[in-house]
């Protein structure tokens, strides 16, 4: 049973069917959101971080949102293999909650969850990282999704859904994009009406910029005044950004995305809308899960948020199903070294269908 698919735009598929598939074709690289998913992609990041990018020299513009880019900061450490081995134990072995547990307690593990993944010099590593430029993305409310929880800014966020369905630039009126980054500059991109407002990343600023794109509305609190940015309430990345279906601007090279499925969605509010189809994946290259490597785990489907409602109470029996996805995704991990030390990864790509 194969356990890794390959799957490329067509501009990316034919470069690296030609060219083979070597780290240097790569200048973006995405990490999507997707809460608990990102257990799938455990070991696959223990090959890209502690093997294939390791020796990399020219930068990597690397832009994740919410657990995507917790993934990115652990790669982007000094040690990123113990970083990615800090944010697993904190995120499946410890992680519990109770019944009656409301957003404040969630937050605060979730911050617990946090500084286990940075230890004590994570966030210096990020900022100082000699290839890897982090671009965090954060979603700021404007229009009334302040974060204040009251009925106004729940018919502010009604709104925005409203705004994203009619058009996805309209959802700009609602939330703006702000991306907090390392090196000299952000990544660049083709206005789109989101906006892209660059924050630099500083040591202080790194853990609230990663508690800010996390912060999932209704279960973790978003930030308010976040370091450098604009005025206003940022949240969860997610909503704008959500499978790093990004419009890049003169992109240099591939972008390359470790992915839990095999499609891509622009929006967090785009999964409600099968219409809306991504748009900028000519260059990409996507590395998921087999359907098989899926229906072969415990509960035949990845992780995702709602294990803590369907296993409340019964966390031993969760944590086992989450250890079956992280073994799972070593085998991606070992598949896809396979190939790589082989030169054949390019002989396995395969169109992406979106």
């Amino acid at each position: 049973m194969k356990a890794l698919q390959i799957l490329a735009g067509p501009q990316a598929l034919a470069q690296i069917r030609e060219q083979s598939m070597q780290p240097g074709q790569f200048s973006h690289l995405g990490a999507a959101a997707g809460g608990a998913k990102w257990l799938m992609l455990e070991g696959l990041d223990r090959v890209l971080f502690g093997r294939w990018l390791a020796d990399r020299e020219r930068p990597l513009i690397a832009v994740g949102a919410s657990i995507g880019a917790w993934r990115l900061a652990a790669g982007a450490q000094r040690d990123p293999l113990a970083a990615i081995e800090r944010f697993r134990r904190a995120y499946v072995d410890e992680q519990r909650y109770q019944r009656d547990d409301g957003m404040p307690e969630i937050t605060r593990e979730a911050r617990r969850i946090l500084d286990a993944l940075l230890g004590e010099h994570g966030a210096a590593d990020i900022v100082a990282h000699p290839w890897l430029q982090l671009n965090v993305i954060a979603a700021r409310g404007v229009a009334g999704i302040d974060g204040s929880g009251g009925v106004g800014e729940k018919l502010a966020l009604a709104r925005a859904v409203f705004a994203n369905a009619a058009g996805r630039r309209r959802l700009g009126r609602h939330l703006t994009r702000t991306v907090l980054h390392t090196g000299d500059a952000p990544v660049r991109l083709l206005d789109d009406g989101l906006g892209a407002h660059a924050v630099p990343l500083t040591v202080e600023r790194v853990a609230p910029t990663l508690m800010a794109t996390a912060a999932i509305p209704g279960v973790i609190a978003g930030v308010a005044g976040l370091p450098g940015a604009p005025a206003g309430y940022h949240l969860d990345g997610g909503l704008i950004d959500y499978h790093m279906d990004l419009p890049l601007a003169q992109p240099e090279g591939l972008m390359l995305l470790p992915h839990f499925v095999p499609t891509v969605t622009p929006g967090w509010l785009d999964k409600f809308l099968p219409w809306r189809r991504p748009q900028h994946l000519a260059r990409t290259v996507v590395l998921a899960p087999t359907a098989e490597l899926v229906a072969s785990l415990p509960a035949k489907r990845i992780p995702d948020r709602k294990d803590f409602l369907r296993y409340a109470g019964r966390d031993a029996e969760r944590i086992a199903h989450w250890h079956a996805a992280i073994e799972a995704s070593r085998r991606m991990g070992d598949e896809f070294a396979e190939l790589a030390d082989s030169g054949r990864l390019g002989e396995a790509a395969r169109p992406l269908g979106g």
